[in-house]
């Protein structure tokens, strides 16, 4: 009996260890009034245009607060885009915007301390096909001023979100399995001294 109390331990704190792994998805806490039409998002925002992401980099501004600071090359503009390439900003909030490099999105940020931020909350998303809406955006903006996209910068080689996870996890796995089997060892020892 003593020996699957043990196992019955040892295969909990692995399961527990294992979650560890998982990265989890941010809980969905925006509260906000989604524009019903892409006029009335286009009129809200400070610009209005189609973009594919050409970087993400990590930025903090003057309160600490940490952002994705997400370079696009401008494909089409309705509104107070006027360049071929833009930055926009998206805090780490359960709010962030969720940007994939090479992927493209119709965007309506808003204008903050002079810089466009987007969050997850409004008409802002990624063109592809399965994303009905903003199809029916770009058909209801029409045609906007198009830009040709500037050359491809240098690609740097960073780790993945999901890759930090891991190293985080993974260690942690080791010491909760680690503490579990030292439990183990402990309990067996003064079962020895009793008997």
């Amino acid at each position: 009996m003593r020996i699957l109390g043990r196992v019955t331990l040892v295969l909990i704190l692995f399961l527990m260890s294992f979650g560890l792994l998982i990265p989890a998805e941010k809980a969905m806490a925006c509260s906000c009034r989604i524009p019903e039409t892409a006029r009335e998002a286009k009129e809200k925002a400070s610009a209005a245009f189609t973009g594919t992401v050409r970087k993400i980099e990590k930025f903090k501004d003057d309160r600490k607060e940490m952002y994705n600071a997400v370079t696009l090359a401008v494909g089409e503009s309705w509104k107070g885009v006027n360049e071929p390439e833009v930055v926009v900003y998206t805090s780490w909030s359960s709010c962030q915007f969720d940007f994939e490099e090479g992927k493209r999105y119709l965007l309506y940020p808003y204008e903050y301390k002079g810089r466009y931020e987007v969050y997850n909350c409004g008409r802002s998303g990624e063109i592809r096909s399965e994303n009905i809406s903003a199809a029916a955006d770009l058909k209801e903006l029409g045609a906007g001023t198009k830009f040709e996209a500037p050359p491809e910068p240098e690609k740097e080689k960073s780790e993945g979100t999901g890759k930090r996870i891991a190293w985080i996890g993974i260690p942690a796995a080791i010491l909760l399995l680690a503490a579990g089997f030292g439990l183990w060892q402990r309990r067996s020892r003064k079962k020895r001294f009793i008997q």
